[in-house]
């Protein structure tokens, strides 16, 4: 029955514009030629010994033992994980945490759960280990499970350095990750527009090698967007299921898009005519009957378009055949009213840009099934921590 509605009440509609695969071929550029080698090369070196992800070591005994140490467990449980990172200090152990309850992940095995829990911890322990000095006193805090590890890194870093900080969340879930680590509570609402953050802390549902994202995959898109832009720098935490050489292909349920109810509608209308291959407004089940519903009120939208491209073949027009650039898009889908913002997270980082406003991240940290964590910035590519 759920699949039946969308189509009935006019929210599911279906494009057959078939692509010109000459163009999407010919539109593999200089740029995704050394994503490709850079992917490559991490891929061939992960299947070397590893030293263990996280900070550097001010001493090679420290590392050797740090790394015999290292020890993953993914069968116990406590509210918060027992080692974390802590400036020179590497995790020894992790440990699922019983926040999870928060996000309910798609179903899987229990080894292969296990594997992704681990590759988020391991990414989010070095992310913060290498961007969140104790001199900063405003954190942005992101939405969804990866989120969750950062929040427990954070707090094993101890009161002495987080009393100061103030958090601000993007949605009702990293609000109630930020309380029950204790953390002060802040909203960017209550902010001075002349005040940013000192950094952002944030997962993704695909990233790009332009570090493009596409987020909203849990409905918080919207005020992700806002704590992100008003964060001198934006660190996005992930594991290696979020790389992707265009958007659109690894996440497959196309870009989310947070609308007004009453203009539901005649967005799905234009958003055909922008070529959309399919397109229907999210379900809030299992949790609820009817359509999701955000934390703004807002309606979200699943529009599936052609793998985006970071630079467009010469002599061809944004938008032809469907074929969009993700500036492109994402400047028009903005354009269409009803529209209030879209997961499309784009045009500079943090390091680029003075006076805020920024959407893409400094940096990206994916942990490896391998156990390993790999770093992705705009200067060095795809490369290992």
């Amino acid at each position: 029955m759920a699949l039946l509605l969308p189509a009935v009440f006019g929210f599911h509609v279906n494009n057959t514009m078939s692509m010109n695969p000459h163009r999407v071929t010919t539109s593999f550029t200089t740029r995704r030629y050394w994503w490709s080698t850079a992917a490559a090369a991490a891929a061939a070196r992960v299947q070397q010994p590893k030293r263990p992800a996280g900070p550097a070591f001010h001493s090679a005994a420290a590392a050797s033992a740090a790394a015999a140490n290292f020890n993953f467990n993914p069968s116990t449980s406590a509210p918060l994980r027992t080692t974390i990172v802590h400036q020179a200090a590497l995790p020894t152990t992790f440990t699922p945490s019983l926040h999870r309850n928060l996000h309910k992940p798609a179903k899987m095995s229990s080894s292969t759960a296990a594997l992704i829990e681990k590759a988020k911890f391991l990414a989010a322990n070095r992310a913060v280990a290498e961007h969140l000095s104790p001199t900063y006193r405003h954190i942005g805090i992101g939405s969804g499970s990866t989120v969750i590890h950062v929040v427990d890194a954070i707090a094993q870093l101890g009161p002495a350095i987080t009393a100061p900080m103030t958090f601000y969340p993007t949605g009702d879930q990293s609000r109630d990750l930020i309380k029950a680590a204790g953390f002060r509570l802040g909203y960017i609402s209550d902010l001075p527009p002349t005040q940013p953050l000192d950094i952002c802390f944030d997962g993704a549902d695909e990233v790009d090698p332009a570090l493009n994202l596409i987020k909203g995959g849990g409905a918080c898109l919207l005020q992700e967007k806002l704590v992100a832009a008003a964060s001198r720098k934006f660190v996005c935490v992930a594991d290696s299921r979020k790389i992707s050489l265009n958007l659109g292909t690894a996440w497959k349920k196309g870009i989310p898009i947070e609308v007004f109810p009453m203009a539901v509608p005649r967005v799905l209308d234009e958003l055909e005519r922008l070529g959309c291959l399919s397109v229907q407004v999210r379900s809030g089940l299992p949790g609820k009957a009817g359509a999701c519903v955000t934390d703004n009120g807002l309606r979200i939208v699943d529009a599936v378009f052609k793998p985006l491209l970071t630079e467009l073949v010469p002599g061809m027009e944004d938008g032809e055949e469907g074929v969009w650039t993700v500036d492109g898009l994402a400047r028009r889908l903005i354009e269409i009213p009803g529209v209030a913002e879209h997961g499309l997270f784009y045009g500079k980082s943090g390091l680029e840009v003075e006076s805020g406003g920024a959407q893409k991240p400094v940096a990206a940290y994916f942990g490896m099934e391998d156990g390993s964590v790999m770093v992705q910035t705009l200067e060095k590519g795809l490369v290992q921590a």
